[in-house]
C-alpha cells in the first residue's frame, strides 16, 4: 500500500531488515522499531515474537507486552496499545553475509498530512480558528 493511499483504520505493517556486509559475524545486535504518534500497536503482532521483543510507551521504558502503567495506590493497569511508541528486539547474532528482519502491524488512527511547502504565504489547518 502506498502511504500516500492510508486511511485511518487501515492496518499497515512495518519491517526493518538488517543485512551484515562485513566478513564477521556481528554479535549484541538490537532491532528497533519506531511507533509514531496516530499509530495503534497490533497486539502480539511484533515478529520474530514474544521471547525477543520489548515495547515501549513514551517514557522510553522498555518491557514485555502488555506495558502497565502505574496507578495511585500501588496498583497498575495495562496500557492502550495506542500509548506504545516502540519495540526493541534483542536480536543477538547475525552472521557474515546474514539478514534478519523485524516486523510489526499498527492500525492507522489518525493521518498525519504532508507538511505544506513554505511559500511566504500562510495555510490554515482544517478546524483551526481563522487568523
Amino acid at each position: 500500500m502506498d502511504a500516500s493511499a492510508v486511511n485511518p483504520g487501515d492496518v499497515i505493517e512495518y519491517r526493518a531488515t538488517y543485512t551484515n556486509k562485513s566478513a564477521k559475524a556481528v554479535t549484541g545486535l538490537i532491532g528497533n522499531l519506531p511507533i509514531p504518534e496516530g499509530l495503534e500497536y497490533m497486539p502480539r503482532s511484533a515478529k520474530p515474537g514474544a521471547a525477543l521483543v520489548k515495547a515501549a510507551a513514551d517514557d522510553g521504558v522498555f518491557a514485555p507486552e502488555p506495558l502497565l502503567r502505574p496507578l495511585p495506590g500501588g496498583k497498575t493497569e495495562p496500557r492502550p496499545y495506542n500509548e506504545y511508541r516502540a519495540l526493541r528486539w534483542m536480536l543477538g547474532q547475525l552472521p557474515a553475509g546474514g539478514v534478519t528482519a523485524v516486523s510489526a502491524r499498527a492500525r492507522v488512527e489518525i493521518v498525519v498530512p504532508k507538511a505544506p511547502i513554505a511559500s511566504g504565504a500562510a495555510t490554515q489547518v482544517p478546524g483551526a480558528p481563522k487568523q
